[in-house]
């Protein structure tokens, strides 16, 4: 009894009696067993062909069947796609009449039974074999950073609850550096890659090095490799701040261009504060992280300060800095170079006292201070800072002090009077600074008899001549 038997919807005709033409695909379907599955010896010896001509040289061993000179082989073609499947169906079609109306007939609907199951045996079958010569792997499926991330340890239970402080610290390499496109171990030059693609005028033909001159190449890449890795990196120096051991007063150039394009080129961005802060979390232990208070300003009036937070520095840095840019001040100041009049301020438990100087008096303030000035362009300032130095309440108190300055013109319209100012190398001579734009008005402003100011009791001290300084009653040396 054969293992096989043909369909008889794929019967040879007399102009192809082989039945191996491109129009007429072949379908063999298995004779089933018990539960309709094909015996594991018709799985290995049957063949799905599809409409493709097969070569006269192939080693295609066939053996005829005894019936109308139907073929099979024992060797296995998987061809089973949409396109060969459709191909099948259109055959079974033609090759089968469709029955009148009104009768019973059960051949096409047999041959369409067929086959769908010899095409998902097929199918399946062909998935198993393809399996076989599959390049994808466990180990190229993973990616260089995802390889780092393992063999680095930066996650984990560990790695979130601090554990390992003390262990030397694993560094990534850049196994790319120093890799050449066309490189290999075979030795092979390839024009346009490793080689140039033209010389003396005409195109390289693919070459091969010996096997010495490979070696050497081989040589002088593990040698550079050990250089760069014994290399210490180069440290840029930064520009010094206030001091040699903070951050404070460093500058960070300007801002990053915006997303349209918009350039900061003008501004100056200069650190205030950089702060380690912790926070306590259930499932990670102790979190640390990085906040710095930075300050912008292009010098012509323009300032602002911002607040930046990230586990690493430099990102701490970056996002205070283009953050600041989008929170600006704009600072009035008198000619260009101190402010409009004397600013007596408290924030919180900050006390700020800043007077107006005349040109050529410089800053005479706290470091924070004469650095927000510059970035400003004020030039000649005193402050005094009393109570809390905290740096986020100096920095907010003295923004708001100097945003919220009265002008000469301002305080010229409220009043409906000229202002006048004396200056020192003027005498009693009163110059105007500004006057109303409105009517003038007529009756001189009244002058109380305690001015209204706040004074400051070391002022008063120095004024009556009884402030004492601390140094006065030192003892020096003999010379």
């Amino acid at each position: 009894m054969p293992l096989a038997s043909p369909s008889p919807a794929f019967g040879s005709s007399r102009e192809d009696p082989a039945g191996l033409s491109a129009a007429a695909p072949i379908l063999f379907r298995p004779v089933a067993r018990s539960g309709n599955l094909p015996p594991p010896a018709a799985l290995r010896r049957s063949r799905v062909a599809s409409g493709i001509q097969l070569p006269a040289e192939a080693s295609v061993r066939r053996r005829a069947v005894a019936a109308g000179g139907h073929l099979w082989s024992r060797q296995l073609y998987l061809h089973t796609s949409t396109a060969a499947s459709a191909l099948v169906l259109k055959t079974v079609l033609s090759n089968c009449p469709l029955s009148s109306p009104g009768t019973t007939d059960t051949r096409h609907f047999s041959s369409l039974t067929r086959v769908q199951q010899t095409q998902g045996w097929a199918a399946s079958l062909s998935n198993s074999v393809g399996q076989w010569y599959r390049p994808y792997s466990f180990f190229t499926k993973l990616t260089a950073a995802e390889l780092w991330k393992g063999a680095l340890a930066e996650t984990g239970a560990g790695a979130r609850k601090g554990r390992g402080k003390r262990t030397k610290k694993k560094r990534r390499k850049d196994l790319n550096r120093g890799q050449i496109i066309g490189e290999g171990r075979s030795g092979f030059l390839w024009p346009g890659l490793n080689v140039p693609l033209m010389r003396d005028g005409a195109v390289q033909a693919i070459a091969q090095r010996s096997k010495e001159e490979q070696e050497k190449v081989e040589a002088d890449m593990i040698q550079q490799r050990d250089e760069w890795d014994r290399k210490k990196k180069m440290k840029v120096k930064r520009e010094r701040g206030w001091s040699g051991n903070t951050w404070g007063g460093v500058s960070l150039g300007p801002p990053d261009p915006g997303p349209n394009g918009e350039t900061y080129d003008d501004f100056d961005t200069r650190i205030l504060e950089v702060r380690n802060v912790f926070n306590m979390t259930a499932k990670e232990g102790r979190k640390r992280s990085v906040r710095v208070l930075v300050a912008v300003g292009n010098g012509k009036g323009a300032a602002g300060f911002a607040i930046g937070k990230a586990t690493e520095r430099t990102d701490a840095f970056r996002k205070a800095k283009n953050r600041a840019v989008h929170y600006l001040h704009y600072v009035e100041r008198y000619e260009g170079h101190t402010i409009f009049h004397d600013i007596s301020l408290t924030f919180k438990r900050t006390h700020i006292k800043m007077k107006k100087q005349p040109r050529g008096y410089g800053l005479r303030c706290h470091r924070a201070i004469i650095t927000i000035c510059r970035l400003i362009g004020i030039k000649d300032m005193y402050a005094r800072v009393s109570g809390s130095l905290n740096m986020l309440n100096l920095t907010r108190g003295l923004f708001h002090g100097l945003a919220h300055q009265e002008t000469h013109q301002q305080l010229a319209n409220k009043k409906g009077l000229h202002v006048v100012e004396f200056r020192e190398e003027c005498g009693p001579l009163p110059i105007v600074v500004a006057s109303p734009r409105g009517a003038l008005r007529k009756d001189p402003e009244p002058e109380d008899e305690v001015p209204d100011c706040k004074l400051d009791w070391g002022e008063v001290k120095a004024t009556q001549g009884v402030k004492r300084s601390v140094w006065s009653g030192l003892k020096r040396a003999a010379a």
